[in-house]
């Protein structure tokens, strides 16, 4: 999703990040908390025909995925290249992936990647251009995306996406819950495991944690690693939720449970290392980094931010320095996170 993490969303389409706190969400950041969730790939049936492009996406690796679009032609080529160059902190780089997508409309207009991939490119836009510019573009985004189902409603990005759009803004600017519920229930037969999430997204909108936790427990979690993702992001979000309420083990004990579930998802060990950090085991906190580095997913999630974090907590000045001097310059950099990076490079000096 897009991916999971504790208190924070990632980049990348999304990263998922779609998470459970959708009301705190709306209250801090209501557009960006939306809309880097928009950038997680977190499939159910495949976006892609094409089974590379379809794997590398699945996978994050959008370096590879890019370079591999180039090489192909088509509508699949197309939307893969947009959703590859959608980069957070680069502007230039993100605009043209938004012509390229449109581009891919006008060309493939029963494509449904062509649509998703313009809805994500304009998310990930909207989130780095605050809540008012996203605001704006949100009407886009929803009949992209929604386009996007009506083509292929077996596509679970653009459904999880659209019911995000549905379930975080406000109703005067498209918002639904009834719209959202709708997304489920029409695949409730054709899709029972991902209608089991988005159920659980709905209960979890209105603070029903314990439904949402059991419709997360009968999830079963099949093959495919991009669902993984986003099952791993909601209950990312139930942890959070278990940490504000000062229940540490009970999210340490989900999350330690799936990454012995998911061992080549990154998602539950950083998570992992969010919640050692927050208690103050910084040292414990940098090993999981390090070690859900090397995962599928990395390199959706902030990790070399949240390195830097623990190293000054530790005291650690030149190692924080070093690790936030190059998430700045990485242009796939959470945009989130861009701006107390910054800040705290200043602060290092």
């Amino acid at each position: 999703m897009g991916t999971a993490m504790i208190g924070s969303t990632p980049q990348s389409i999304f990263r998922c990040p779609a998470t459970y706190s959708i009301r705190r969400a709306m209250k801090r950041a209501l557009i960006p908390a939306l809309f880097l969730s928009l950038m997680l790939p977190c499939a159910q049936a495949a976006v892609f025909k094409d089974e590379t492009l379809q794997r590398l996406y699945e996978q994050g690796k959008l370096d590879d995925l890019e370079r591999e679009a180039k090489q192909r032609i088509g509508s699949d080529a197309m939307a893969a290249l947009a959703l590859a160059q959608a980069v957070g902190n680069d502007k230039a780089a993100l605009d043209a992936a938004i012509g390229l997508a449109e581009r891919c409309v006008q060309q493939h207009p029963q494509a449904a990647p062509c649509h998703f991939a313009l809805g994500s490119a304009m998310g990930l836009k909207a989130q780095v251009g605050g809540t008012f510019a996203g605001l704006r573009l949100v009407g886009r985004i929803k009949d992209s995306l929604a386009k996007a189902v009506e083509l292929d409603p077996q596509m679970f990005e653009a459904r999880s996406a659209l019911q995000m759009v549905y379930l975080v803004v406000p109703g005067v600017a498209g918002g639904s819950v009834d719209k959202a519920k709708a997304l489920e229930s029409s695949i409730r037969e054709t899709q029972p495991e991902v209608a089991k999430l988005l159920r659980a997204r709905v209960a979890a909108q209105d603070d029903r944690w314990e439904e949402a936790e059991r419709e997360l427990n009968s999830v079963r979690l099949g093959e495919q690693r991009s669902f993984h993702n986003e099952v791993v992001n909601a209950w990312s979000g139930l942890a959070r939720q278990w940490m504000k309420e000062k229940n540490p083990g009970k999210a340490r004990a989900v999350l330690e449970r799936l990454s012995q579930q998911l061992p080549l998802l990154a998602a539950p060990v950083y998570s992992l290392a969010r919640i050692a950090g927050q208690e103050g085991r910084h040292e414990e906190a940098i090993k999981l980094y390090e070690r859900s580095r090397a995962l599928s997913g990395a390199s959706s999630l902030p990790i070399d931010y949240r390195m830097a974090v623990a190293y000054m907590d530790l005291g650690d000045k030149d190692k924080a320095r070093a690790l936030l001097e190059r998430f700045v310059q990485d242009k796939r950099s959470n945009p989130s996170n861009l701006q107390d990076a910054r800040k705290r490079l200043k602060e290092l000096g």
